[in-house]
C-alpha cells in the first residue's frame, strides 16, 4: 500500500501544473460554498445583534392585557425577567400632530427597550419623561424642565361595542428624557412608537385604559415561538397582544429565508455540477497523459485493484488538500466579503454546516470525476492503453481540405476544427458555461427587473402597486402622528414642488380612523368572510361600525380621477341638498382571495344615504361625530386596486370635496401630499423628500417602492452576495478554460510548429487559439442567453397573470435582459484573451526546428 501512496504522490508531482489547476478548481469551489454560507450567516447575525442593540434585547413583548393575565405571566417558570407598565392613553401635540404612547414610569420596562435616560423620573402628578426624538419633532429645543401643553386621547370601545373618544388637555413639566441612537429612527421597518411616562399614581382628566404592556426575557431564547404559542392559548389572547421582539424576529426571518431560498439551493446544485464537470475535465486530461504509463504498469503485473487504489488515493489527497486550503481562503475572503456585502467588521459565524458543505462539494465533484476516469481506464485493454497518447485522433485530410475550402475565414475554420477534436470535453465545458451563464442572466436580470419595476410601482406588492399615477406620498407616521392634527405647511409644499424631478404635487386631506355605520345584513358575503378571518386570527370584532378611510380632494384631484367613476357623477359642485355628496369606494383588498373583488355594501346605489362617524376637532378637543352623506358616485374596483394607495384601508373609502371635509371636521390644513415624479427620478426625489422632512412632525415617506422599508437591506445584501457568487463561479470556469487551452497547446506543439514552418505567423497562430478559446464562451453564452431569455419572459407572463387576478391593471413589460447578456459575453471574451496570454510561453518558447524534431 505504501508503494501505491508513493506512486500516487509521484504522479501528482510529475503533473505539477495539472495538479495545481485541479486543486485550484477544488479550492475555488470550496471557497465559494464556504464563504457564501459564512458571509450570509455572519451578516445576518450582525443584523440580529444590531436589532437587539438598537431596538431592545427582550424576547417577547405584550400589550393590551389585564392585571390577571399579567399575574399568569409572572407565574410562568420559563420567564427569567418580566417588566410591566400600565398603558394609560395617548398624548398628542396639537401643533405638530406628534403622538406618543403614555405609560406609567417603570425603569426596567424603559431599559429593556434600550433607551438611555437623562434627567430624573417623575415623582408627582404633572411631571413627564418624554422621548427626546418626540420633542425634536415637536420643535422643542432643550426640553428639560420646560412645560408642554398636550392633549390626552383615549380611543376605546364602550360596553355596547361602540367606538368612543375621550380627550382632554393638560400641561406637563418635562423632567426627564429618554433617547435611542439615530439608527433606531432610520432603520425601523414597522414605524417608531414614541413613548412618554408619568408618575404611576398620576390623576389624568380622562378615562384611562385598565390594561398593561411589558417585555419578557426567557431563560432560553430558543423557546420563544413555543412560549408565545402556549401563552396565547393560556391567556386567551392573540398574536397582536403577545408577540416576539418584532425587529429581532424580522432579522431572524430574513436569515432563514435567505438560507433556504430557492435561488440559493439552485445555485448550490449548479455549483456542484459545474465543479464536477471542471474537475472531471482536468482529471481526464491528467488521465490521458497517464494512459500509456498505466498500460505499461498493467503489462508488468500491476493489478487493477492497485490502479484503482492509486486513483482513490490521489482523489483523497485532492479532497483533503483542496477542502482545507479552500476553507482557509474562504475565511480570508469572508472577512472581506462581510464588509463589502453588509458593511460590517465583525467576528465571523463559522458553523458546522459551512464546513460540512465544503467537504460535500469537494467529495462529490472529485469522487464522481475519479469514478468516471477509473471506469474508463479499466475498460481499456493493455495494448490500447500502451498505444494511447495525448495526441488527438487524426481526421481525413480531404475532409479538412473540403471544410477549409468552404470556409471564408481560414483562422475561424482551423479554430472550429480544433474546438471539436475532443467532443466530450468540449460539450461538457460548454454545458458548464451554459449552466453558469443562464443563472448569471436570470439572477442578476431578475434583480434588475424588480428594482426597475419598483420605481414604477409594479411587482413590489399591493402597497406600491395601488398608487397608480402617484409616485410618493408625504404624510404623518402611522404610529407616531395623529391625522387630525398633523399638518403640511404651505412652505413645505412649495419646497417639495421645487424639487428637481417633481412633475406635480397634490395636497389633500386624509384620515384612516373613521367608521361607516352599517347593519350586518348590508355587508357583502366576501367582506363578512374577511371580517371573520380577522376575528379568528386577531380576535378583532366589529359591531355595526366598520373601518372607513376618509379622503378630502380638491376639484383638480377629482377631475384627475374622473375615469375611475363607474356609476353616478363626479362631486365637482358644492352640495345643494340636505346631505353632503360623496364618492364611495366600495371594494377592499381581501386576504382570502388576494384581490380587490370584495365589496363592502352588498346593494349600494346612487342616491343612497349612509352614515359615517368621523374624528373631528371641536372646542379644543378631539371627538367623534356622526354624519349622514349621500352616495353621489361609486368608484370602479380598479381605483381601490390601482390608484391613490390603499395601505390603511381595511374596508370602504369615502371621498369628500375638500371644503366640505374641512367644514365637517374642523381640520384646516392639508395632512397628506401626493408627489408625481419625472420618469427615472423616483429615488432621487425620495431622497430629497426625506431630507426635507427629517425633523418635521413625525413625517413618513411612502408610495412606490414602499416594500423596500421591509426588504431593502436584505435585498441589497442578497444582490451583492449573488454578484460575488457569480464572480467566483465564473472564476472556476476560467481555470477550466485556461487549463484546457494550455493543455491543447502543449499537445499540439508539433502542429503549431508546422503551421509556423509553412509560413503562418505567431500572431496568426495566437488569433486561432484566441478564437478557439472564445468559442467555448460564445457558443455557451448564445445557448444560455436563449434559455435565460425564454425563462425570464415566461416568469414575467406568470407574474402578469397574478397581477391581473389581483385586480391590478399595470403589468410588467416583456423584455430581454440585454445588460446581463452583454456583460456575460464581455466576460467570456476577456477570458479567451486571458487564457492565451497565460499560455503564450508554450507558444513562443521553442524554435520551429526543435518543435518539428
Amino acid at each position: 500500500m505504501n508503494n501505491v501512496w508513493k506512486l500516487s504522490i509521484a504522479y501528482m508531482k510529475k503533473q505539477k501544473g495539472k495538479t495545481i489547476a485541479l486543486l485550484s478548481c477544488i479550492v475555488l469551489a470550496v471557497m465559494l460554498v464556504f464563504s457564501m454560507i459564512v458571509i450570509r450567516d455572519s451578516g445576518y447575525d450582525c443584523q440580529i445583534k444590531e436589532a437587539k442593540d438598537v431596538h431592545g434585547d427582550y424576547h417577547v413583548e405584550f400589550g393590551g392585557i389585564d392585571k390577571d393575565q399579567v399575574q399568569d405571566l409572572t407565574n410562568e417558570k420559563d420567564i427569567s425577567e418580566l417588566n410591566t407598565s400600565k398603558e394609560l392613553c395617548e398624548i398628542v401635540d396639537k401643533k405638530s400632530g406628534v403622538r406618543l404612547d403614555l405609560n406609567s414610569f417603570d425603569k426596567g420596562f424603559i431599559s429593556s427597550f434600550g433607551y438611555k435616560a437623562e434627567g430624573r423620573e417623575p415623582i408627582k402628578d404633572g411631571e413627564i419623561v418624554i422621548e427626546k426624538e418626540a420633542a425634536s419633532q415637536m420643535g422643542i429645543s432643550d426640553p428639560l424642565n420646560k412645560n408642554i401643553d398636550l392633549m390626552l386621547l383615549n380611543q376605546y370601545l364602550d360596553d355596547n361595542g361602540i367606538n368612543q373618544i375621550d380627550s382632554a388637555n393638560k400641561t406637563f413639566k418635562i423632567v426627564g428624557l429618554i433617547e435611542k441612537p439615530d439608527k433606531y429612527y432610520d432603520t425601523s421597518s414597522y414605524g417608531n412608537i414614541l413613548r412618554a411616562f408619568v408618575y404611576k399614581d398620576s390623576k389624568l382628566p380622562i378615562k384611562v385604559k385598565d390594561i398593561y404592556t411589558g417585555t419578557i426575557y426567557l431563560k432560553s431564547e430558543k423557546n420563544v415561538s413555543q412560549f408565545i404559542t402556549k401563552m396565547i392559548k393560556k391567556l386567551d389572547t392573540n398574536s397582536l397582544n403577545l408577540q416576539e421582539n418584532i425587529e429581532v424576529y424580522s432579522a431572524n426571518r430574513f436569515k432563514q429565508d435567505s438560507k433556504f431560498s430557492k435561488e440559493n439551493i439552485i445555485n448550490l446544485v449548479i455549483l456542484i455540477i459545474v465543479s464536477t464537470i471542471v474537475v472531471y475535465n482536468i482529471f481526464n486530461i491528467i488521465f490521458q497523459n497517464m494512459t500509456s504509463q498505466i498500460g505499461l504498469m498493467r503489462s508488468i503485473g500491476m493489478s487493477n485493484k492497485k490502479i484503482k487504489s492509486m486513483f482513490i488515493i490521489m482523489s483523497f489527497i485532492y479532497i483533503i488538500l483542496g477542502t482545507l486550503i479552500g476553507i482557509v481562503f474562504g475565511i480570508i475572503f469572508s472577512y472581506v466579503g462581510l464588509r463589502v456585502v453588509y458593511g460590517y467588521n465583525s467576528m465571523l459565524t463559522i458553523q458546522k454546516l459551512s464546513i460540512i458543505s465544503s467537504f460535500v462539494v469537494s467529495i462529490i465533484s472529485v469522487s464522481l470525476s475519479s469514478f468516471i476516469v477509473i471506469k474508463k481506464s479499466m475498460k481499456m485493454s493493455i495494448i490500447e492503453a500502451i498505444r494511447a497518447s495525448d495526441k488527438y485522433e487524426k481526421k481525413s485530410k480531404n475532409s479538412n481540405k473540403k471544410r477549409d475550402e468552404k470556409s471564408k475565414n481560414l483562422l475561424i475554420s482551423i479554430a472550429t476544427r480544433n474546438l471539436w477534436r475532443n467532443k466530450p470535453r468540449t460539450i461538457l465545458t460548454i454545458l458548464a458555461i451554459t449552466f453558469v451563464g443562464t443563472m448569471f442572466i436570470l439572477n442578476l436580470g431578475a434583480k434588475s427587473l424588480v428594482k426597475n419595476n419598483m420605481a414604477e410601482g409594479i411587482m413590489s406588492g399591493s402597497a406600491s402597486m395601488s398608487y397608480g399615477s402617484v409616485d410618493k406620498t408625504v404624510e404623518g407616521d402611522v404610529v407616531s402622528s395623529e391625522s387630525l392634527f398633523y399638518k403640511l405647511e404651505s412652505n413645505l409644499i412649495q419646497k417639495v414642488k421645487d424639487i428637481r424631478g417633481v412633475r406635480y404635487v397634490e395636497p389633500h386631506f386624509y384620515n384612516p380612523y373613521a367608521h361607516i355605520l352599517l347593519s350586518e345584513d348590508m355587508l357583502s358575503k366576501a367582506y363578512q368572510d374577511e371580517l371573520d378571518r380577522m376575528k379568528s386570527l386577531y380576535q378583532v370584532e366589529y359591531k355595526n361600525e366598520y373601518p372607513l378611510l376618509i379622503r378630502g380632494y380638491s376639484d383638480d384631484m377629482l377631475k384627475q380621477r374622473q375615469r375611475f367613476i363607474e356609476e353616478g357623477e363626479n362631486i365637482l359642485n358644492p352640495t345643494s341638498g340636505e346631505y353632503k355628496k360623496v364618492i364611495l369606494v366600495n371594494n377592499t383588498n381581501s386576504q382570502i382571495t388576494n384581490s380587490f373583488d370584495a365589496k363592502i355594501i352588498e346593494d349600494v346605489k346612487i342616491g343612497d344615504i349612509i352614515e359615517v362617524k368621523l374624528p373631528v376637532y371641536r372646542g379644543g378637543i378631539e371627538k367623534y361625530e356622526n354624519f349622514k352623506v349621500e352616495v353621489g358616485a361609486i368608484m370602479k374596483e380598479s381605483y381601490a386596486a390601482g390608484q391613490d394607495g390603499n395601505t390603511q384601508a381595511k374596508g370602504a373609502q369615502v371621498i369628500f370635496r375638500e371644503d366640505e371635509y374641512k367644514e365637517l371636521t374642523g381640520q384646516k390644513e392639508y395632512n397628506k401630499l401626493f408627489v408625481t415624479a419625472e420618469k427615472g427620478q423616483l429615488y432621487s426625489v425620495e431622497r430629497r423628500l426625506k431630507e426635507l422632512t427629517k425633523d418635521y412632525g413625525s413625517t413618513d415617506i411612502n408610495g412606490k417602492g414602499e416594500e423596500l422599508k421591509f426588504i431593502g437591506i436584505q435585498q441589497s445584501s442578497e444582490e451583492k452576495l449573488s454578484v460575488i457568487y457569480q464572480f467566483l463561479t465564473i472564476s472556476i470556469l476560467a481555470v477550466n478554460i485556461i487549463f484546457i487551452m494550455r493543455s491543447n497547446i502543449i499537445a499540439r506543439r508539433k502542429e503549431l510548429a508546422t503551421l509556423r514552418a509553412i509560413g503562418m505567423s505567431t500572431k496568426s497562430i495566437k488569433k486561432i487559439l484566441i478564437i478557439e478559446s472564445q468559442l467555448y464562451g460564445m457558443v455557451a453564452s448564445i445557448i444560455g442567453s436563449m434559455i435565460a431569455t425564454a425563462n425570464y419572459n415566461y416568469n414575467i407572463a406568470k407574474l402578469n397573470k397574478l397581477i391581473f387576478e389581483g385586480g391590478y391593471t399595470r403589468t410588467v413589460e416583456y423584455s430581454i435582459p440585454l445588460t446581463q447578456i452583454i456583460i456575460l459575453f464581455a466576460i467570456f471574451i476577456a477570458m479567451g484573451f486571458i487564457s492565451i496570454y497565460v499560455s503564450k510561453d508554450k507558444i513562443e518558447e521553442a524554435s520551429i526546428v526543435e518543435c518539428i524534431s
